[in-house]
């Protein structure tokens, strides 16, 4: 049954999550509060992990819950329930777009759900922080330092891959 709830999960998530996998987070946060895979700081370790790994956040984060929740099996199950809505409307997608591909409405609709992504994506962070008492620790000042730092970075238009880098290597350095 475990199996079944991680596609039918995730499926939906890829279905409905549209902006991408930062715009997934708070979907994703949702089906593991409800069926209780991992707890939260799991939840956030793993969010944080696989926006570091390498390739997209949202068929990372599905690999890693569905491998906490069942193993291999259910990393699998969860990255292609994640994976096959995105495919479907790819295809169908390109067939509508190449045949409106001038079209005010199309162009239009495309610019309008802009804002709505940046609005998904500044939920999670903020609703992360706050489930994870990021935003009571008033004494972790050097945590707001690396959080300065990293938007300072993203900023100047230094490279995701650098700032990450110097995030991990200052949380060494402050926190050993």
């Amino acid at each position: 049954m475990v199996l079944f709830n991680l596609f039918v999960e995730f499926f939906k998530i890829g279905l409905f999550g549209f902006g991408g996998g930062y715009a997934m987070i708070p979907l994703m946060a949702q089906a593991v509060r409800e069926h209780q895979w991992i707890s939260q700081q799991q939840f956030t370790d793993i969010i944080a992990i696989a926006g570091s790994a390498p390739g997209p956040i949202a068929t990372n984060t599905a690999l890693f819950i569905g491998y906490q929740t069942s193993g291999i099996l259910g990393a699998g199950i969860a990255a292609a329930g994640n994976l096959l809505p995105s495919l479907i409307m790819v295809l169908l997608l390109i067939k509508v777009i190449t045949k409106n591909a001038r079209s005010n409405a199309v162009n239009h609709s495309l610019y309008g759900i802009h804002p709505v992504i940046t609005a998904l994506i500044l939920y999670a962070g903020v609703r992360m922080g706050i489930e994870n008492d990021l935003f009571s620790q008033v004494a972790d000042y050097p945590q707001y330092g690396i959080m300065a730092l990293a938007i300072i970075l993203f900023y100047k238009k230094v490279s995701p891959l650098w700032v990450i880098g110097l995030s991990g290597i200052a949380g060494i350095l402050i926190y050993s």
